[in-house]
């Protein structure tokens, strides 16, 4: 089992293990080794806005230059789908992005993209922690750690902002568009794309200070966006996280709507107009039963797949599936980019609204999510549920309650010391008695470990 790479590359609290000093340094001794075995000589790298990504970035920079890396360039503070973009379009190597996503400001993480964009395997990154572990007793932190070469960032930034304003079909004029950018990656550009393609745009929680990124705000903190637009009367609200890899909807009713929602009417529209390969899509075991049922209507099949947006991108590719998507607002437009983009797939909700001439509540009306009920417990352990007799035992008696009406997912956080437990049925008092007995029981069982 993997130690340091989890569902979204290794992430945990800045200056902790696995995001020390010497083990930063040690996994850029490991990139720069595993790097020179695939012929990789140009590096890339991206950050969000903590206030620990400055000195990531300085001792991941020493590491893969004293392993004998020499064109190490730093684009700066920059959304993680743009680092994968300008790593596969300008010909990079490989792609480093220095971010937490979602969680708050003193964790950090690093994501690693291929030369063509992907996100990397599961079988490469098992063999960079390998060489990590290596590594890591050899790594000298110096006083003075070797910095990046800066890039072009704004040539870059533009270069990505270009990009971005070419997928519109159309211009946004005259949405008003409220955006929440989080204190994050997408202050900037998020912005001046939404202003470039016309839209009317008002920003929120664009002041980042190295702390306030995700700080009740954002996609995990939908009110002030929503009050913002129904204070302002705007047509559409677009909350992303703290990378902007994800994106949640607020409508000008006021509703605030998930992955599930973006995915049903971008799925609908594509396959209206014939550009919905093999009439399927790609969700997870997290995506709704009730959109799954909306699909099949439609003759669109669902295909589930793990958490994990690159899970969802490898059915895609697997399937020739062109869309995929998580309620978490992770959507992947996979003819237009490699990866999950919540500016790309902003801006083409905004134009299907401005091309249908309709609102966003209009466009996801055939879709009713079932009531869903999502938990957490926290564990001193992660326990094997296949492994655990009883575990299981509790697990599948929900499941009976909740009979064929309903469906229930319970799985370890790839992020944090976590049982995650989502169920979902027809009926909300249903749904919330049966999680809650189960709550209770497996907490009873993690006690009678300790």
């Amino acid at each position: 089992m993997r130690k340091l790479f989890g569902t979204d590359g290794i992430r945990g609290e800045a200056g902790r293990f696995p995001l020390d000093e010497k083990t930063v340094c040690a996994i850029g001794l490991a990139l720069a080794d595993f790097g020179g075995s695939q012929g990789a000589g140009r590096i890339l790298i991206g950050r969000d806005t903590r206030e620990s990504g400055p000195w990531i970035t300085a001792r991941l920079s020493q590491g893969l230059s004293d392993g004998g890396v020499d064109a190490i360039h730093d684009l700066g503070v920059i959304p993680t789908a743009g680092l994968a973009y300008l790593t596969r379009a300008l010909g990079y190597d490989l792609g480093i992005m220095i971010s937490a996503s979602h969680n708050p400001y003193r964790d950090n993480g690093i994501k690693l993209f291929s030369g063509q964009g992907f996100k990397m395997s599961d079988d490469r990154e098992g063999e960079i922690e390998g060489r990590i572990e290596s590594r890591r007793n050899v790594a000298a932190i110096s006083a003075c750690p070797s910095s990046a070469g800066p890039a072009n960032r704004e040539s870059l930034a533009a270069e990505y902002l270009a990009f971005l304003s070419r997928q519109a079909g159309t211009r946004l004029e005259p949405l008003g568009v409220g955006l929440d950018v989080c204190n994050g990656a997408a202050y900037l550009i998020a912005p001046s794309l939404f202003r470039k393609l016309g839209a009317e745009v008002h920003v929120l929680n664009d002041r980042p200070d190295g702390r306030n990124i995700n700080r009740n705000c954002g996609s995990l903190h939908l009110d002030g966006l929503a009050r913002a637009v129904e204070a302002n009367r705007l047509d559409l609200g677009v909350a992303f996280d703290g990378d902007a890899d994800r994106v949640l909807f607020v409508t000008s009713s006021g509703r605030c709507l998930d992955g599930d929602h973006v995915l049903y009417a971008l799925t609908r529209d594509r396959n209206s107009k014939g550009s919905l390969a093999g009439e399927k899509v790609v969700g997870t075991i997290m995506t709704n039963l009730a959109l799954e049922k909306a699909l099949i209507r439609d003759g669109i099949s669902l295909i589930r797949t793990p958490v994990g947006d690159k899970h969802v991108l490898e059915a895609m590719q697997t399937s020739g599936a062109v869309l995929g998507g998580e309620p978490s607002g992770h959507i992947i437009l996979g003819d237009l980019h490699t990866t999950g983009d919540g500016l790309l797939t902003a801006v083409k909700l905004a134009e299907l609204l401005v091309r249908r001439g309709a609102g966003l509540d209009d466009l996801v009306a055939g879709y009713r999510p079932f009531p869903q009920v999502l938990d957490g417990l926290r564990v001193s352990r992660k326990v094997p549920i296949e492994q655990s007799p009883e575990l299981s035992r509790l697990i599948g008696n929900a499941r009976e309650q909740l009979s064929d009406s309903g469906r229930m997912v319970v799985r370890y956080s790839g992020t944090e010391p976590l049982l995650r437990i989502m169920a979902e049925g027809r009926e909300l008092a249903q749904v919330q008695a049966t999680v809650d007995k189960l709550k209770h029981e497996a907490s009873q069982f993690f006690n009678s470990l300790e």
